[in-house]
Formats: structure tokens, C-alpha cells, sequence
């Protein structure tokens, strides 16, 4: 089955044509068969080979049709998959900007708060006690780094 995709789908559609009416043919005409004296022993043959080929074109038509259906499936699924993938890669792009934007953010706060932690420095110890002004920034320090100052 997997070599029929090597197969060219007009040569193959052509073919099952060609086997179903040779069927048909083969089938309506054992029965004018009867009436020519000399082709009337192979009658029966004609008619058996028509109805099997008949029942072949059928069965293979059915396949194809099922087959190409199978195939308009997979090209829907397949451009819904691309418009998935540039939505993704849109909402991609959208949530790095804000991770980017969240991570300076955070950085900056770190900043300002390493530069309060060295203008403040010698009043945190000068007395090896801990001052209201170091209280302050470590209350600073941890809060959500978005709503600092």
C-alpha cells in the first residue's frame, strides 16, 4: 500500500476506471455472449471475470475515494497547525517581552537597592546595632520587585 504513493493519482484513478468498466463490460456482455454460437461456451468465464473484476473496481474505488479523503483531512490539519504555529510563535514573542521587561525590572530594583545598601553603609555600622535605615531597605528588598519604588 505504502508504494501507491508512487503512483501517479491520475494513472492511478485511470486504472480503476478501467478495471470497473471492463468489469461492467464484461458482465453485460456475457449475457449477448448467449446468443453468438461460437463464443457460447466462454459465457460463463466472461460473465465470472466481468463480475470479478466488477467487484475489484468497486472495492478499489472505494479505497481511493477513502484514501482521498484521508489526504483532505490531512491538509486541513496541516494549515490548522501552521495558523497554530504563528499564533504560537506570536504569543512566544509577546511573553518574552514581558519576562524581558520583569527581569530588568527586578534588576534595576537590585540596583537601587545595592546603591541605598553603599550611601548608607556607615550608619549601618557604626554601631554594629541595626539601624531603622537598614530595616528599611531589606522591607524594600523583599517586596514584589514591580511595586518598588
Amino acid at each position: 500500500m505504502f508504494l501507491l504513493n508512487f503512483i501517479p493519482d491520475s494513472f492511478l484513478i485511470w486504472a480503476i476506471n478501467a478495471i470497473l468498466l471492463m468489469g461492467l463490460f464484461g458482465t453485460l456482455s456475457s449475457y449477448f455472449i448467449r446468443f453468438i454460437p461460437p463464443l457460447y461456451p466462454y459465457a460463463g468465464l466472461v460473465k465470472t471475470l466481468g463480475i470479478v473484476l466488477l467487484v475489484l473496481g468497486v472495492w478499489f474505488r472505494g479505497g481511493y475515494d477513502v484514501e482521498m479523503e484521508w489526504r483532505d483531512r490531512v491538509k486541513e490539519v496541516e494549515a490548522k497547525v501552521a495558523a497554530a504555529e504563528a499564533k504560537s510563535k506570536d504569543a512566544n514573542i509577546v511573553i518574552q517581552k514581558v519576562y524581558v521587561d520583569k527581569i530588568k525590572v527586578i534588576t534595576d530594583t537590585k540596583i537601587v537597592i545595592q546603591k541605598e545598601i553603599v550611601e548608607k553603609e556607615k550608619i549601618i555600622d557604626a554601631q554594629c546595632k541595626v539601624a531603622p535605615e537598614a530595616l528599611d531597605i531589606l522591607n524594600e528588598a523583599a517586596k514584589n520587585p514591580g511595586t518598588s519604588k
